[in-house]
């Protein structure tokens, strides 16, 4: 706006100043014209009041000036003709230059806008580069410097999408190959316990699961994604002979098992593209009520991806075998559920974990399996 500004007021200076000054002329021509005509009227008049004197009084007197006033009327009226003449002069030039005004400023408008509005569709359009709408492409409608700069802006708008979609390409290659890892550490930790096999992707995909029932955004469903995958992670520097105890855990056992959070978390350390995940494996033991481990946070104060990752194992070692307790059904799980909710899980993410398997239906086999098949997402 303000460069169309700019443009008219230039446009307006040079068609109306040398209008202006045109028109300066032709009034001061046509006062001059008027002023000579006032002073050959009033001289006419002058002489008329002259003879008059000198013809007397009397009876005769005043017929022959009637006589010469009537012919005066009758006469043509050479210096009170100049004076209309200059008179409509004057009304003439006003008038023409008022025309030349308006002239003037509607084609200094026109020019103004034809000149502006490519600039101002590079300047939208730079814009939307700037939001990362690659690809914008601005209309070329003159052909001068303008339109080459509209044509150049084109060209980088073009290549900056030709330079995006690569990039992003190369994400998704480094993602898959991310992936490939994250693969890789949960079959070595399913290598380590033959019970779980499984269990990780099946608590990531539940895990999503929840997380959409709780309208959670993709950026942190990834997150999850990537916690529930890697929460048992730490369980590789766990002893064999500890995890593949059928009875209940000594001391100093169950001191070592408490310490796989940490491990994983320590694992994961450093590892840019998992900083949002890290916190799942860390304090997905930790319980609503401030009882867990390993850093005793309670409430709010456990990350939320961790309290949706905690449901997700829960629920997946109730509906799945383990060497400590046999596979529950659907209603029992959702059972142990109830009774945890508010002490061990959160309550909002429990209410949603129970939706998610109702609406999954049929016995804690068919959840289970539901989830089986591999996380998508990832």
């Amino acid at each position: 706006m303000r460069l169309f500004r700019s443009i008219l007021l230039l446009m307006l200076l040079a068609g109306a100043v040398p209008s202006a000054v045109f028109g300066w002329i032709l009034v001061r021509e046509a006062s001059v014209e008027l002023a000579r005509g006032s002073r050959a009227l009033a001289e006419e008049r002058a002489a008329r009041l002259r003879a008059e004197a000198r013809v007397g009084g009397g009876e005769a007197g005043r017929a022959a000036a009637q006589s010469r006033d009537d012919a005066g009327l009758a006469a043509p009226q050479g210096p009170g003709d100049g004076a209309l003449g200059a008179a409509r002069m004057l009304r003439s030039a006003l008038t023409a230059a008022l025309l030349a005004l308006v002239l003037a400023v509607t084609l200094s408008a026109w020019f103004a806008r034809r000149l502006a509005r490519p600039v101002k569709d590079c300047v939208r359009g730079a814009l939307d580069i700037a939001r990362g709408r690659f690809g914008r492409q601005v209309p070329v409608t003159v052909k001068n410097e303008v339109g080459e700069l509209a044509y150049t802006f084109n060209h980088m708008s073009r290549e900056l999408e030709s330079y995006d979609r690569e990039n992003r390409q190369l994400i998704a290659t480094l993602e898959a190959g991310y992936l490939a890892t994250l693969r890789s550490l949960t079959s070595a930790i399913d290598a380590k316990d033959p019970f779980t096999r499984g269990h990780s992707q099946r608590v990531s995909e539940l895990a999503i699961a929840i997380g959409q029932e709780l309208g959670l955004k993709e950026s942190d469903l990834t997150a999850i994604a990537y916690g529930g995958l890697l929460h048992d992670v730490g369980k590789i520097g766990i002893p064999e002979a500890i995890l593949h105890k059928s009875a209940s855990l000594a001391k100093d056992e169950m001191e070592q098992m408490r310490a796989h959070p940490a491990i994983g978390a320590e694992i994961l350390r450093g590892v840019d593209f998992l900083r949002n995940a890290a916190p799942a494996v860390r304090s997905h033991h930790e319980r609503w009520d401030g009882t867990g481990y390993p850093d005793r946070l309670a409430g709010e104060a456990i990350p939320l991806v961790a309290r949706i990752v905690n449901a997700a194992d829960t629920f997946d070692a109730c509906t799945s075998f383990r060497p400590y307790q046999p596979v529950m059904e659907l209603e029992e799980a959702l059972a142990v559920l109830q009774q945890l909710r508010g002490a061990q899980i959160d309550p909002d993410v429990c209410d949603a974990l129970v939706r998610v398997a109702k609406r999954r239906g049929g016995s804690a086999a068919t959840v289970h399996s539901e989830f089986a098949t591999g996380t998508e997402r990832l």
